[in-house]
């Protein structure tokens, strides 16, 4: 049976269907009909082999297909994923089947679980005291690796905005769109009250979600760049899943991809205004833990108020200065609900 590169979306799958694939054809199991560079299905039984040995069967998990699309997207279609799948399965001679139950194996599990306890005890425990030695224990200290680096001059321009709050109200200068005083600065999701971090965005669109900016607010944003000869290196959160790439280390992969993915879920939460500050102290702590543990000057994640936009949060702001601010006007909001069924 012969595959072809869309039968997935997993880029460095298709990369290594593209490259080993020595005759073309219409593939055995897309729908599509149209010639694509075809590989035989047997030259991917060893990753599939590894792949498949990080989920066990139970009765309270998820389908497997559902598991896999869910966290890995690794096939472009259902069609795809349960003919595939399906003789993969039966070439294993694996106990697993399409309809089977299951979740991550006991070591995946015990390792990412760990962030829901930690969270419990320093906010609601002990806060200043925790044991860090159990986090490098469960690997965490090898999971926060990944980095993605922002480095002049060729990076892109990133963003901070402020709400004005008078009318008729000038735009901020270049020198008030950095940090807070540590005086004042309040607890963030990413710092603590007292210690101030700068917070960017990828876009200007994201940057007025961020802000909260509603209809005839008028906002200044600032345009940051890299300074000369710096590089920013941050930890990324919004990595896209690649079980191929990884799967001569798939565990190890998975535990940081999944962990990582679960960090980034309450990164990116928003606190509404009746929430308390404690719901800060998780995140507070693992960018503390990351500046620890790394040479990393801030982190990468996605923003949950702007689809597709992403965030940047910098320990320091000495890497990078603001080159122009502008003054904006919302013209626009769009708003959304939905009914809450009890």
């Amino acid at each position: 049976m012969k595959i072809c590169v869309h039968c997935f979306n997993d880029i460095e799958l298709k990369q290594f269907i593209r490259v080993n694939s020595t005759e073309t054809g219409v593939c055995d199991y897309c729908t599509n009909g149209v010639n694509s560079e075809l590989l035989d299905v047997g030259e991917l039984l060893d990753f599939f082999a590894e792949f498949i040995g990080i989920f066990k069967p139970n009765p309270e998990g998820k389908e497997l297909t559902e598991l896999i699309q869910s966290d890995w997207n690794l096939f472009s279609g259902e069609i795809e994923c349960h003919g595939l799948l399906s003789d993969i399965l039966l070439a294993l001679k694996s106990s697993l089947d399409l309809d089977t139950k299951v979740s991550y194996i006991d070591d995946i599990i015990e390792c990412i679980s760990y962030w829901d306890t930690l969270k419990d005890e320093i906010k609601w425990e002990k806060r200043f005291l925790t044991n860090t030695e159990i986090l490098e224990d469960l690997g965490w200290n090898n999971f926060f690796d990944r980095k993605k680096t922002l480095e002049w001059p060729n990076s892109e321009p990133l963003f901070r905005g402020r709400l004005h709050y008078s009318g008729n109200q000038k735009e901020f200068r270049s020198d008030d769109m950095g940090s807070p005083e540590k005086s004042i600065v309040p607890a963030g999701r990413a710092n603590p009250q007292g210690i101030p971090y700068l917070y960017l965005s990828k876009s200007i669109e994201t940057v007025l979600y961020e802000i909260r900016s509603t209809f005839l607010d008028e906002v200044s944003v600032g345009t940051f760049q890299i300074k000369e000869d710096s590089k920013v290196i941050l930890v990324d959160f919004t990595e896209k899943a690649s079980a191929f790439s990884k799967v001569d280390e798939i565990i190890e992969y998975t535990k940081s991809m999944l962990l990582k993915r679960n960090i980034s879920n309450d990164l990116s939460k928003p606190i509404r205004r009746y929430d308390s500050e404690i719901e800060y102290i998780p995140t507070q702590f693992i960018c503390e833990y990351i500046r620890y543990i790394s040479d990393s000057d801030g982190i990468l994640f996605n923003s949950s108020l702007h689809v597709g936009g992403k965030n940047i949060v910098l320990f320091k702001h000495d890497k990078v200065r603001c080159i122009k601010v502008e003054k904006h006007y919302i013209s626009q909001v769009e708003i959304r609900s939905e009914p809450i069924i009890a």
